[in-house]
């Protein structure tokens, strides 16, 4: 084994001084040199007919990506954040029970939004890396009688992946609402959106979709719609008000565009052909896919001695949050830099400084796992931890090869 150890400030300044780097951060995500190239065309008008034909292509596809051909998409500029707020704001009064399962730090802006609107809010979690049990969700449905119940089905800050389906099952027992965050699951994850029983799904553009952040994407169902239509109270909000989105997208797919805000045409133009792309590789064959890359990295991980933060069993197939070495902290994201490949550091409390993470979805490849565990091998020498070179990229090959 060799080691070595250099400063933290010259590990700061070799990464200071990376001109490229490859992207594998939680999202945004690496994305195509053709999705790239279709923001680069002259700016059209949204009721231009190539850009109806794109939003009508791109809901018909989302609906698709969802496996939910009975929700309305609706695509709007924003970030997962908003569409957070859009899916949960219009479907709680104040004084309506919100059933909060967490497995991670996103939990908490559901949290928010639904006190923002003045509901009553229970917290339903299980310890950092483990899935929320679901004999738990089923006494505190029985108990707290919600009227809408919120999953996030891969939290970024920790990795760890719920099983949509029988918590749905739970809370549409007492005829719960049930909205599904998945920002950092739909386009990597198994997801069966109206099946599964999901009033409201969402996402965002930038992560396993493949496209530039700025779109806030949701998926509204016919349960989430009429309870906004039924509120014993005005909705107070304005831009994130289904009925000012939902007439909308309807009147794209009719061929004749309705007017809200002015849309964010490029970025619809990005979308259009990330989801054209998608819609290229069958949902079977993508969800497979993202789980042998993802087998693949943790393998490699695993062979460095490292620890994932989610068990086994709830481990992310988009994204793995790594427990640092004793004694590292996020030194070792900057060191991993220098390398030429950029991870991100933790955002949970109880990780910060000791744990660091690594999105492996959308395009990412063979290629960009095994260039990032090597930056990681070198990276670890780089900070004096004693490093067997090679070890991760053998086990990530063999993972590879098993497919």
């Amino acid at each position: 084994m060799l080691t070595q150890r250099e400063s933290i400030a010259d590990i700061q300044a070799a990464a200071a001084a990376v001109d490229r780097t490859l992207l594998m951060i939680p999202g945004p995500t690496a994305i195509t040199a053709e999705v790239l190239a279709a923001g680069a065309r002259p700016v059209l008008s949204h009721s231009d007919p190539r850009m109806r034909g794109f939003v009508a292509e791109s809901l018909a596809r989302l609906r698709t990506l969802f496996d939910a051909p009975a929700s309305q998409p609706i695509i709007c500029a924003g970030s997962g954040t908003l569409a957070l707020e859009i899916a949960l704001a219009n479907l709680v009064e104040p004084g309506d029970r919100v059933l909060i399962l967490e497995s991670g730090v996103f939990g908490g802006r559901f949290r928010t939004i639904g006190e923002h609107n003045g509901a009553e809010i229970r917290v339903e979690s299980a310890p950092v890396g483990q899935a929320i049990d679901v004999d738990q969700v089923r006494r505190a449905v029985e108990s707290f009688r919600p009227k809408v119940v919120t999953i996030t089905h891969v939290d970024t800050s920790t990795g760890v992946r719920l099983d949509v389906e029988p918590l749905c099952r739970v809370a549409r027992e007492r005829e719960a609402l049930v909205v599904v965050d998945g920002v950092c699951s739909i386009g990597g994850e198994e997801f069966h959106g109206d099946a599964w029983g999901v009033d409201v799904g969402l996402t965002a553009s930038q992560k396993a979709i493949g496209a530039p952040p700025g779109l806030a994407i949701v998926t509204v169902g016919q349960r989430a719609r009429a309870a906004r239509d039924n509120r014993r109270t005005p909705y107070p909000g304005y831009f994130t008000d289904f009925k000012n989105w939902l007439p909308v997208m309807e009147s794209y797919e009719g061929g004749m565009p309705g007017y809200f805000g002015t849309p964010a045409v490029t970025l619809l133009a990005n979308l259009h052909t990330a989801l054209e792309e998608l819609a290229a590789e069958p949902m079977p064959q993508r969800v497979a896919r993202h789980a042998w890359i993802a087998g693949a990295f943790k393998a490699g991980i695993a062979a460095l001695g490292l620890e994932n933060v989610a068990a086994p069993e709830v481990n992310a197939n988009t994204l793995t949050v790594v427990r640092n070495p004793d004694g590292v902290g996020d030194e070792l994201v900057d060191a991993v830099r220098a390398e030429g490949v950029t991870i991100a550091r933790a955002i949970h409390p109880e990780l910060r400084g000791r744990s660091f993470r690594v999105g492996h979805m959308g395009i990412c490849g063979p290629a960009e796992v095994l260039t990032t565990l090597g930056a990681i091998e070198r990276g670890l020498y780089r900070l004096g931890e004693p490093v067997d070179f090679g070890v991760s990229l053998a086990a990530a090959q063999q993972a590879l090869s098993r497919r």
